[in-house]
């Protein structure tokens, strides 16, 4: 009984070891310059927000090896805003969420005055940044407002703009 079990699980393992080690089985293709890459997290769909100074993600892409033009928007929703400064601050970042580099981090203060819902969009300063395969990029929102109530959506979407030298 054993060997049956081996004999009919063994031919598709060598089968496709024999594949893998004469590179016929299809492989992922690297972006041309040109191609894009786009995430986007829906209204519906929105991440909540703790009340901190910690960046925190929304979404993110990968990318491949190369040079990449990256842009985005988040957008902020507060319900219930109770009176005083709302703060909230977006960024695109590579390798992990993170508010740098500061040059292009969106950090924005607002005073309310018991306003009630506010959605707050805010474009992000869009980064040229030149990365390895598998490179994870980030949508990162905060918000350090006392309101506990605060979500964020948006996207986040690169073009690559040449490949990568070595």
């Amino acid at each position: 009984m054993n060997s049956l079990i081996k004999l009919k699980t063994t031919p598709p393992l060598l089968i496709t070891l024999a594949l893998l080690c004469f590179g016929l089985l299809p492989r992922a293709q690297a972006a041309q310059i040109g191609d894009s890459v786009f995430m986007s997290v829906s209204v519906e769909d929105r991440v909540e927000l703790a009340v901190s100074t910690d960046p925190q993600e929304v979404t993110h892409i990968v990318l491949d090896s190369g040079v990449w033009l990256i842009s985005g928007q988040i957008n902020f929703l507060s319900l219930s805003t109770p009176a005083g400064t709302m703060f909230t601050a977006g960024n695109i970042s590579v390798d992990e969420p993170s508010f740098e580099p500061a040059p292009t981090a969106s950090v924005t203060a607002e005073q309310v005055a018991r306003l009630g819902n506010i959605i707050r969009n805010t474009s992000l300063v869009p980064r040229l940044v030149e990365v390895g395969d598998g490179t994870s990029v980030f949508l990162v929102a905060g918000s350090f407002n006392p309101n506990p109530n605060v979500s964020a959506w948006g996207f986040i979407t690169a073009v690559k703009i040449r490949n990568h030298v070595d």
